[in-house]
């Protein structure tokens, strides 16, 4: 039998604990801002300011799920509306980020919402034909 071994991905920055501040979008580009930067995942562990920029964005496959829990229920209501218009919906996002899954072509954060005293569980799904970059300010 023939063993395929996809490597480890590992990224030099996570978004772990981020809160984003900022969705500056301009056409199939969009630069998510945070709070307190990036954290570094290798030696020397820093925190530089910084952002993540995403470019060729298939809007049409990039969703936004939100997730709310009522007290003391097992249940649960969602939405799932696209990207954009959370974007829209949310331009100062109260979420914090707690954890990133990458794929092939895609990048999934997952964390939570806070708006006007509502607290729900939120995943973006961001579909990018094109590059992920880091922007660290040095």
């Amino acid at each position: 039998m023939n063993q395929i071994i996809r490597p480890a991905i590992h990224v030099p920055y996570s978004l772990h604990d981020m809160h984003v501040t900022a969705f500056d979008v301009t056409g199939d580009c969009m630069v998510l801002r945070t709070q307190s930067g990036l954290v570094q995942t290798t030696a020397p562990y820093g925190q530089p300011d910084g952002a993540v920029a995403f470019s060729g964005i298939r809007w049409e496959l990039s969703f936004a799920y939100l997730l709310t829990f009522p007290p003391k229920a097992a249940t649960f209501s969602g939405e799932k509306m696209f990207l954009k218009d959370f974007i829209a919906s949310h331009p100062a996002p109260g979420l914090t980020i707690l954890d990133e899954t990458y794929g092939d072509h895609c990048t999934k954060y997952s964390g939570y919402l806070t708006t006007e005293g509502l607290y729900q569980e939120c995943i973006l799904e961001i579909h990018h034909q094109g590059d992920m970059v880091f922007l660290v300010e040095e």
